[in-house]
């Protein structure tokens, strides 16, 4: 309790409110208690003056005998000690206010007053202290009374007390409350202490409850035993506990799903406060831009955290100006051979003032190269369907005017322009077979088929173009290959594509193999060559359609064949891969369920 800020001041304020109701009551009482006295001591008087003036009144005329003065000399005689017969000291006076007898010890200016005060009561007729003018001034207190012989005035009798004879009595009582007030003051203050503890105990119990909730305890529990306001005060305490146990487990549980749909996206997110402190950024933007992340110095080098997790001053400075001027800022930057679209937008408060921004770091180096492929695809579609309509009109412009007239020259441009249109015709049928192919308008009939047969019918075919190529084509399918479930024309068309592909790109001297290999679920088939070979960076992407490796070579083809192969492949449930390295040849392999 010694430690409670409360408990002292409640106590405090009670013990000072008892000792200043004790001054202030004490105070008070001197200033009632003099008049009181005063008044008492008055009542006191009055009979006696008027039973002394009734005595002088009837013994009038013997007051000048020897016997009557001893007495009233006895009667106003003040002893050694101060004491007089009568309680206080007597003034007589004639009707006209000259003094006949007083006690001992009268001092003169009393005597003069007394005659004033005589003059006030022949005219006014029995008065006090208060209403005494000359007692007043002389600190007297006394009465006045009229002594009336018939209905005339005889004289006047004063008696009087000094005032501090009057307030004797009162320093007594003083005294008395004094002592009451330091005996009971121990006892007061006990109960007071006892009171007040009562009181702050459980407050600061439920203060121990709140310091708790702060610190994330909302298990502890506020005592509702009390009555009165302070049990109401606990049990919404206890409330509160409960409420923010529920909102706090509910926003956590909203935080935690937002942190794992935060870090589960492909794009990175970087977001920072007013400060430009980073607050949040998920595993994608590191992965991401681990080609800007500086390398990590000596242990005890102070690096600083932004750089630390993206080594670009730019877009450090693109996150500065979103906070500083509220708007959004876009660019794209390349990150290694690969290119990343920042967009980075300012978060605003409720009040809308700037809070910070965040940031999306977005791979788009696919839809970059996805458009170059567009662009290309564009520029070798217009090329390859250029090509044979350029070659027929040269050859019907001639043909039209008339200018070719053998008929063996108009032969060779017949066949020329025949040729010219089958290729034309190969292109646009490819790009229609890819379309189907792509959006499932194609239903693939599942049969058993023979990998040896299919080969060996294609084999006679492609041992002439090899010849015309100057390859090597040797297939290595024998009749021991097990059956499969596929589509033998569709398995034809793949094969055809990818020995097409193969003796396109193989030099002369080179060799084509088709190869097999098997185990209990599945048939490899592999169309290998000898050619230029694919590099690394562009094997992901040479069964993307329109996508060339060599860019030179665009009139070998219309780079169609390889997405309509993976296109069958992958419509019939198959998987298609290729294996490469530059100058040693490719080969591509695809899977066939074994029957």
């Amino acid at each position: 309790m010694r430690q409670s800020y409360l408990f002292t001041r409640v106590f405090g304020v009670v013990i000072l409110t008892i000792v200043m109701t004790a001054l202030f009551t004490t105070f008070i009482y001197n200033y009632i208690a003099t008049s009181i006295f005063t008044r008492i001591k008055e009542n006191e008087l009055l009979p006696r003056a008027r039973a002394l003036g009734a005595v002088l009144v009837e013994f009038e005329d013997q007051l000048d005998t020897d016997r009557a003065q001893d007495i009233i000399n006895a009667v106003l005689e003040v002893n050694e000690d101060g004491e007089m017969l009568l309680g206080a000291y007597v003034v007589v006076t004639d009707e006209v206010g000259n003094v006949l007898m007083s006690s001992d010890g009268m001092r003169e200016d009393y005597l003069a007053a007394m005659s004033e005060a005589a003059l006030a009561v022949l005219s006014g007729g029995e008065l006090r202290t208060s209403q005494i003018a000359a007692l007043r001034r002389s600190s007297m207190v006394g009465v006045g009374v009229l002594m009336e012989k018939g209905n005339q005035a005889a004289g006047v009798v004063l008696m009087l007390v000094p005032l501090y004879e009057a307030t004797i009595a009162m320093g007594s009582l003083n005294g008395a409350l004094a002592m009451s007030l330091l005996l009971s003051l121990p006892f007061v203050a006990a109960m007071i202490y006892w009171v007040v503890g009562r009181l702050v105990w459980p407050l600061r119990q439920m203060r121990d409850v709140a310091v708790g909730m702060a610190g994330g305890n909302f298990e502890a529990r506020a005592d509702t035993s009390q009555r009165g306001e302070v049990g109401q005060l606990a049990k919404s305490l206890n409330y509160l506990s409960r409420e923010l146990n529920r909102t706090i487990a509910a926003l956590t549980l909203e935080r935690n799903r937002l942190q794992q749909a935060l870090d589960g996206l492909r794009e990175g997110i970087v977001a920072v406060d007013q400060e430009g402190h980073v607050t949040h950024h998920n595993p994608a933007v590191l992965a991401m831009l681990s080609g800007l992340r500086p390398a990590q110095g000596d242990p005890g080098e102070d690096q600083d955290e932004r750089m630390a997790l993206i080594g670009d001053a730019q877009v450090w400075q693109d996150f500065d100006q979103v906070v500083a001027q509220g708007k959004e800022v876009c660019r794209t930057m390349p990150v290694g051979e690969g290119m990343i679209q920042i967009r980075i937008s300012p978060l605003t408060a409720e009040d809308n003032q700037i809070a910070g921004a965040v940031g999306l770091f977005s791979d788009v180096t696919e839809s970059e190269r996805l458009e170059r492929t567009r662009r290309d695809y564009v520029a070798n579609v217009s090329h390859e369907m250029r090509t044979p309509l350029t070659a027929m009109r040269a050859l019907l412009e001639p043909l039209n005017e008339g200018m070719v007239t053998g008929e063996e020259a108009r032969r060779r441009y017949y066949s020329i322009m025949l040729r010219e249109t089958m290729r034309l015709s190969r292109l646009i049928d490819d790009l229609m077979e890819l379309s189907r192919l792509q959006s499932g308008q194609i239903a693939i009939t599942i049969q058993l088929v023979s990998p040896a047969q299919v080969v060996e019918e294609l084999s006679g075919k492609y041992h002439s173009v090899a010849e015309d190529h100057a390859l090597a084509f040797d297939p290595q399918v024998g009749e021991d290959c097990p059956m499969v479930l596929t589509n033998a024309d569709r398995l034809e068309q793949v094969l055809v594509i990818l020995l097409d592909n193969a003796m396109k790109y193989t030099p002369e001297g080179g060799t084509v193999r088709i190869l097999s290999k098997w185990n209990a679920e599945q048939v490899t088939l592999t169309v290998a060559d000898t050619g230029i070979g694919i590099d690394e960076k562009d094997q992901p992407y040479v069964f993307d359609r329109f996508y060339k490796v060599d860019k030179a070579h665009s009139g070998l083809g219309s780079g169609l064949g390889l997405s309509i192969a993976k296109e069958m492949i992958e419509l019939m449930g198959e998987k298609i891969w290729v294996e490469s390295q530059p100058g040693k040849g490719s080969a591509f392999s695809f899977t066939l369920r074994r029957a």
